[in-house]
């Protein structure tokens, strides 16, 4: 009990304090959320929606398998979390390692999720970009946000590849309901305002002096519409420089 009080102790002061030393105590911070179970706080909101019916594809990012990642919760960071995007409600799911719900987040309430080396922001309903999440390239003042959007749709075709976003071995001819995927993506400039990009040549006009530098890197690289991700981060690395 004594060793849980200094462990909360030192979490709460942590919180209130705004000096610089608390990215350097997250070790600290960390150890409290596994001892005391601070992280039961995103555990108690409504439960994510579940999908009884059958269906192709997945309603969440890529093939909805969990993440582990540092989710920064209302202004508080919450350390190896599991998680997934629902790509469908805009809504991240996390779970506790010992129970099979899980409970959904908001991203008016969630402002950014760090897993591994990826990078995922929220925005509310009232904010500059449409509601939900979005994956974020680059560290500099300029970014870009993708968002993954799913629709219920339904086909008699085959639809297992590019219309539901990857190769799906349990894949059912006869189910015809699927998950269709639409990506968007939005270039934010060095005073914060976002605008809507649909192709490589856009993303290299918001450069102009550096406009041909930018498209030579570009089709050295090999870069298509299909590597678009791959080709805002060349862009994006090389005008941070």
């Amino acid at each position: 009990m004594k060793k849980l009080t200094v462990l909360a102790g030192i979490f709460i002061s942590l919180l209130v304090s705004p000096s610089p030393a608390c990215a350097q105590d997250s070790d600290a911070i960390r150890a409290y959320q596994r001892t005391a179970g601070a992280r039961s706080i995103l555990f108690r909101g409504k439960q994510a929606a579940g999908y009884s019916f059958p269906f192709n594809g997945t309603p969440f990012l890529e093939d909805g398998r969990y993440m582990v990642g540092d989710i920064t919760f209302e202004g508080n960071v919450y350390y190896d979390i599991p998680f997934r995007i629902d790509a469908y409600t805009q809504r991240i799911c996390v779970k506790p390692e010992s129970l099979p719900l899980a409970v959904e987040l908001t991203p008016g309430r969630t402002s950014s999720i760090v897993a591994g080396d990826r990078r995922f922001e929220g925005f509310g309903p009232d904010a500059a970009l449409p509601e939900g999440f979005y994956e974020v390239f680059g560290t500099g003042p300029e970014r870009v946000y993708k968002q993954i959007q799913k629709e219920l749709s339904s086909s008699l075709n085959d639809v297992n590849g590019e219309p539901i976003g990857y190769i799906d071995p349990r894949y059912h001819d006869n189910i015809h309901q699927y998950f269709s995927i639409n990506t968007a993506y939005y270039f934010r400039d060095a005073e914060g305002g976002f605008k809507r990009i649909r192709s490589i040549g856009a993303l290299i006009r918001q450069f102009p002096e550096r406009k041909r530098e930018l498209r030579k890197a570009v089709d050295r690289a090999g870069y298509d519409r299909k590597r678009f991700d791959a080709a805002c981060q060349l862009v994006l690395n090389l005008t941070s420089r």
